[in-house]
């Protein structure tokens, strides 16, 4: 279940992201929420579990053309000074999002069901539709014509930036996913009840976000990309290492887990803030998100099964710091190289 909503983002981000490009990006977002809305209902009414996972494939197209406009978005409605402020702090809205399903999800299974969730998600999504095209009646004054679809996908692959951005975001994304994959296990060894699991795991995720936050604000303070992601990549390593490969107590393990996921979001926030700047050209940012999209679904879906394989070779979960090392230092180095584009790229 999970990955089916991975796939639609790891297959199609780059032409989702050229779609939003090419079309009126508010019309692609309200679109993309009433799809939510309708593939949620279809899950919620579902007889069988084949209906189920159609459903879920929905929802992850619907996903992409949702959030790719928005860097364009943003673009075109907040001042060109406080654009990275305001694409970091947007870079917080998954993180936020799972942290207040994780809260209130099981309180509102137990009143209505798995069926009763599908139907509030679906209901939430049609009431941001409505709010999006109600408030945003006009389109956005465009700052240079829509690229063809074509042209859009063939301007972003053949740029290094968009690369960087992608490759950077797949390894976090990795190592995030792999990471939080594995607490349910770390939970189980210190015999943590499952409903005070799933409040720990929300706290943790909701400290992700606060790292997108931290980097709006940073980035628009004047702070280098490349040294945030570079120091990330090395706390992540280190904070993976002491929560699977050291031999202490529960409390110093989730206190490891929270420091990686809230320096982690600095990742997001960094990455996000960047497309603007690293897009081949205005007329292809929603195509450079898809592409960095791509990236995040590739590595959530690739690396924790590598780091399951590891788990199974040697026969419990710490070796997967061997893996979440690995994985961090290529963001450390995929930092470097950013450094290194940003004192050649064009300006």
């Amino acid at each position: 279940m999970v990955s089916l909503f991975m796939v639609a983002s790891t297959v199609f981000g780059i032409l989702g992201g050229s779609f939003a490009d090419r079309f009126d990006l508010r019309r692609v977002m309200v679109g993309g929420l009433v799809l939510t809305a309708l593939s949620g209902a279809l899950g919620a009414l579902a007889p069988g579990a084949s209906v189920l996972l159609v459903s879920r494939s929905f929802e992850g197209v619907a996903f992409m053309l949702t959030v790719l406009p928005v860097p364009a978005l943003l673009r075109q409605t907040v001042s060109s000074s406080s654009l990275r402020g305001w694409l970091g702090a947007w870079s917080a809205y998954m993180p936020t999002g799972m942290a207040v399903a994780l809260f209130i999800s099981p309180s509102l299974m137990e009143v209505a069901g798995w069926r009763g969730v599908w139907t509030f998600c679906a209901v939430l999504a049609a009431v941001w539709a409505i709010l999006i095209a109600v408030t945003q009646r006009q389109p956005g004054t465009r700052t240079a014509p829509p690229l063809a679809i074509g042209r859009a996908v063939c301007e972003t692959l053949r740029a290094p930036g968009p690369w960087l951005l992608a490759l950077c975001f797949g390894f976090y994304a990795g190592q995030f996913t792999g990471i939080f994959a594995f607490l349910p296990s770390v939970y189980r060894e210190y015999g943590i009840p499952a409903q005070l699991g799933a409040s720990l795991t929300a706290i943790a995720v909701f400290s992700n976000g606060v790292g997108g936050l931290s980097a709006g604000l940073l980035l628009q303070r004047g702070a280098d990309r490349a040294t945030l992601i570079v120091m990330v990549g090395l706390v992540m390593a280190v904070c993976g290492w002491i929560a699977f490969g050291a031999d202490i107590d529960f409390a110093w393990r989730y206190t490891a887990i929270v420091v990686l996921s809230s320096v982690g979001g600095l990742i997001p926030g960094t990455l996000y803030a960047t497309v603007p700047f690293y897009a081949p050209s205005v007329g292809a940012v929603s195509t450079t998100v898809g592409f960095m999209q791509q990236g995040v679904g590739a590595g959530g879906m690739l690396l924790p099964p590598m780091m399951a394989a590891l788990t199974q070779a040697k026969g419990d979960w710490s070796s997967t710091r061997i893996a979440t090392g690995a994985a961090a230092l290529v963001t450390v180095a995929l930092g470097l190289m950013i450094r290194r584009y940003d004192a050649v790229r064009p300006r």
